[in-house]
């Protein structure tokens, strides 16, 4: 019923000896010519608490659980629009549905519930994103602001009432602590910490792009954002930017479209025109374009990963490809993986940042005549750490992961 390409990847060794990888891809391909898949333009993807996926396109909604598809459109259910922009799932194994004219749906599993600007007081009937806080707040991007939905009140924040820059809110990243930080068009990114809405942009903050497609939050809390013209960055603490694009990254391209961080921290980069990009947890880098892998089209619209470690895909317009990744053997390049630190040189003041995530480290700082000035033992994996109060001067800092030491030389200036 769907075609299937299994691609082998020989084991790679690296000039030092050590082993790279070894896997078995597996690339499953389904379209309108060969599954009940609706349209070939995958828009959004979402698994639910079932682990059943549900796929908006641009001919209705598709439900696929365990091998059986399930259609909605205008005609056949309470779907008000067929185009499908948004998905998310609540607590109660509800889908929310965002679309481009018909507003926002609510679908319990036999019912629809519909919210648009003629029965609510949603900004707007172009939903871009959908985020449900801890509380089951539903936290709504539309083309005309961003609103808030407590299955009672709504409240929203435009141009016009709140100061944001810009009303078209393209997603919503939300930490554990109920933080929200919002990416828009042309408007720069939108903080909501504690309670307190803060605007940064390229000219106030030095943010590298005004724009951003997505946003995610990694085990540490950090917002990462998928940048339609710069990259994928990172706001590192106090709006200090970590930038990593096709110059100096592994990354394909720097035209992004979409994102997501799995529970390894391995991140999955959908692209414009250059494929899907894979970071490791440990910042290794791989590409699947047409040319190299079974993907079917370079334009990467939509990801999700199941609990079955299925990564799915939606593309532009060759349908919906599903990629099971054989398990990666990197504990040896994870050893050989040089650490760096920045700044550097810091300031006394400066929270110390780190190139990748380190494992439960030891951290020791030392004089550069060997004085031990201070060590911390982290039972957490990390990739930053604040630092004590230092006099100007040099200093070495000890890293201990493992059987692994590395010491890197710093400034503080």
């Amino acid at each position: 019923m769907y075609k299937k390409i299994i691609v082998l990847f020989l084991p790679l060794y690296l000039c030092s000896g050590s082993f790279f990888y070894g896997q078995i891809t597996e690339w499953e391909i389904f379209d309108e010519s060969n599954s009940l898949l609706p349209n070939n333009t995958i828009r959004c993807l979402l698994v639910d608490r079932t682990n059943a996926l549900w796929i908006g396109t641009d001919h209705g909604l598709a439900h696929l659980s365990n091998g059986t598809w399930e259609i909605f459109n205008s005609t056949n259910s309470g779907l008000t629009d067929d185009y499908i922009r948004a998905l998310a799932v609540d607590e109660n194994n509800d889908i929310w549905i965002g679309t481009t004219l018909g507003g926002l749906l609510k679908f319990n599993g036999s019912t629809w519930q519909s919210f648009n600007t003629l029965n609510s007081n949603i900004p707007d009937n172009f939903i871009r994103a959908i985020s449900i806080d801890t509380a089951g707040n539903k936290w709504i991007g539309t083309v005309e602001g961003l609103t808030m939905f407590d299955d009672t009140n709504w409240q929203t924040w435009t141009i016009a009432n709140s100061g944001i820059f810009s009303n078209n809110i393209t997603s919503i990243g939300i930490d554990s602590q109920n933080n929200k930080y919002i990416g828009t068009i042309n408007g720069g990114l939108i903080y909501i910490v504690n309670g307190i809405l803060q605007n940064y942009t390229i000219l106030n903050a030095g943010v590298p792009d005004n724009s951003v497609a997505a946003v995610q939050i990694d085990e540490l809390g950090k917002p990462w954002y998928a940048s339609p013209a710069q990259g994928l960055f990172t706001d590192t603490g106090n709006q200090t930017w970590l930038l990593q694009n096709s110059s100096n990254s592994g990354l394909a391209s720097n035209s992004l479209t979409t994102m997501i961080i799995d529970d390894s921290q391995n991140f999955y980069l959908g692209t414009h025109q250059n494929g899907l990009s894979v970071k490791t947890y440990n910042s290794l880098w791989e590409n699947y374009t047409v040319s190299n892998s079974g993907i079917p089209e370079n334009h990467i619209l939509s990801l999700a990963k199941d609990s079955n470690n299925y990564i799915w895909i939606g593309t532009y317009s060759k349908g919906l490809v599903r990629l099971l990744e054989g398990q990666l053997d990197l504990k040896h390049v994870q050893k050989d993986k040089k650490i760096e630190v920045y700044p550097n040189p810091a300031q006394s003041t400066d929270q110390l940042n780190f190139n990748r995530i380190l494992i439960q480290p030891t951290i020791q700082i030392f004089t550069t005549e060997g004085k031990l000035i201070s060590s911390k033992n982290y039972d957490e994996n990390i990739s930053n750490a604040v630092l004590p109060i230092l006099n100007r001067g040099n200093y070495i800092i000890k890293i201990i992961e493992g059987d692994k030491i590395e010491n890197i030389h710093f400034v503080i200036f």
